[in-house]
């Protein structure tokens, strides 16, 4: 895949969503690229006004925040798309669409929306409009108790296929118990979930 600009900005959205701050390495990681062309490109968006960087704190301008909401929202879409009519797991959804919200933008998007018959979140729980904000705690801070599954805000593959091996998907019902790695269960198995990655799994009570 070539990356180009809307794939920086729907990476750096989903950082800052998820964990409210995102690194050079965070990004190059994430999108498979050396240290050095992650700071080439954030340099590059810094300048075309998209970005703040400050020492090693990215954040969006206004007018970055706007283009990345809508490539999020997009991308969001397409889930919908390929999990109800492609049948692509619930697992592969985030990966499988990385290109065809360059596709379904504008009027297309809208269009196909409509057609999806308007969702209100993509298949992960996260919401179409990305400004949504819900009542919810991050794994990582949750009491031990009885939660539902909110959404996974950071749609990492490796997360989502963990999830999806007991069935833990947005609505389903998970049993916390901390400890030094935190736990979760169901009917269906347990889980430990590493504590970097527990901050993205939102639950509800």
């Amino acid at each position: 895949m070539t990356l180009n600009r809307e794939d920086y900005l729907l990476v750096i959205w989903e950082f800052l969503e998820s964990f409210d701050r995102i690194s050079e390495k965070e990004l190059a990681n994430r999108l498979k690229i050396s240290p050095p062309t992650a700071y080439e490109y954030l340099t590059k968006l810094s300048d075309e006004g998209l970005i703040n960087k400050d020492g090693k704190k990215i954040s969006f301008t206004p007018i970055g925040r706007a283009m990345a909401r809508e490539l999020v929202r997009m991308h969001r879409i397409a889930e919908v798309f390929a999990y109800n009519f492609l049948e692509v797991p619930w697992e592969e959804t985030h990966a499988s669409v990385m290109e065809l919200e360059h596709i379904f933008n504008g009027k297309r998007g809208e269009v196909l929306f409509k057609n999806l018959g308007r969702p209100e979140a993509c298949p992960h729980g996260n919401p179409i409009d990305p400004e949504v904000r819900f009542k919810e705690v991050p794994l990582l801070l949750a009491d031990d108790g009885q939660y539902t599954v909110k959404r996974v805000v950071f749609e990492d593959q490796a997360l989502l296929k963990d999830l999806a091996s007991i069935n833990a998907l947005p609505g389903t019902v998970l049993n916390v118990h901390r400890g030094d790695i935190l736990e979760v269960d169901n009917e269906y198995g347990a889980l430990k979930v590493p504590h970097p990655v527990s901050m993205s799994l939102r639950l509800s009570r």
